[in-house]
């Protein structure tokens, strides 16, 4: 008499057990791929209380671990920490202000900006500047078509401050478009592009100020120095920046800048040729600062 034997050939049921965030434990049982396996009531209470353990542990860890998104809102992103880092770096401010030549008018025409990253690219054999523009922009339009623009320089002031925050607002706001403020645009007739079309304006005070009787205008020094440049043809553009170029081919200075001595003014009295005086107005830390103390 022959015995037939019947194999069931086992499988195995895994599960998944967080712990706590620091890894996956698992645990394998073997049961029967036909017949379910035969629990004791104490071995069906354990399985139970394995399955809500994990469910528990799981709850936990997903509410007591961040999440990626969370952590990368926390903490601050590479450009912000650059941004925070520079307000700690005293800059420049200059204004520059240049002269659609496809605007109708001469007053239609001007446009403006304040910078804060100006600086000198180099000296010889011809001296060239540089500061950083955001496109779009009208004044970039505007010195990139016409071909030259002026660069001012601030002495610093409450008055030259305000100005500087208003040339920040777009050309749209200029209170000195709508004949707001302390301030004017004239025409420079000296400009090298005299007899070629409109020129690059220049800022100056509004004559109006001059019946002002506490102030004598012609001692007050809103612009120590003015560069006429023009447009350098090579550009570099960097995502949504544009670093401009300029060759200097004229400096303008406030007639009463000699007196405190410099290129063309006078020497000074005292033995120092360095004076807090001269030096213009910086933007640091959201704000305009007056330079001061030496170290």
């Amino acid at each position: 008499m022959k015995l037939l034997l019947l194999y069931r050939r086992p499988v195995f049921l895994t599960w998944r057990v967080s712990s706590h965030g620091r890894g996956i434990s698992t645990s394998r049982l073997p049961t029967s791929s036909r017949i379910p396996p035969r629990l004791s009531p104490q071995q069906s209470l354990l399985h139970r209380s394995i399955a809500t353990n994990a469910t528990a542990l799981n709850k936990h860890a997903q509410q007591s671990s961040p999440s990626n998104e969370e952590e990368e809102q926390s903490s601050p992103s590479l450009s912000d920490q650059v941004r925070f880092l520079m307000r700690q770096v005293p800059h420049p401010v200059a204004i520059i202000t240049a002269t659609d030549p496809n605007s109708p008018t001469a007053n239609e025409a001007y446009r403006g900006m304040t910078v804060s990253s100006f600086n000198t690219v180099t000296l010889y054999p011809e001296p060239v500047i540089s500061f950083n523009v955001k496109r779009p922009s009208e004044t970039l339009h505007a010195l990139q078509t016409s071909g030259h623009f002026h660069v001012h320089l601030l002495a610093p002031s409450e008055a030259t401050a305000k100005l500087a925050r208003d040339f920040s607002r777009g050309n749209n706001n200029l209170q000195i478009v709508k004949g707001e403020g302390r301030f004017e645009f004239f025409s420079d007739s000296g400009s090298e592009t005299t007899g070629q079309g409109r020129g690059p304006p220049v800022l100056q005070r509004r004559r109006k100020d001059n019946s002002n009787k506490d102030e004598n205008d012609s001692a007050i020094i809103d612009f120590p120095f003015i560069f006429e440049c023009r447009a350098h043809p090579q550009k570099i553009e960097v995502y949504d920046h544009t670093i401009v170029l300029g060759t200097v081919v004229r400096t303008l200075r406030h007639p009463a800048a000699g007196r405190r001595g410099g290129i063309s003014g006078n020497a000074r009295d005292d033995d120092d040729p360095h004076s807090k005086e001269d030096l213009c107005l910086t933007y640091a830390d959201t704000r305009f600062w007056k330079m001061g103390e030496v170290v």
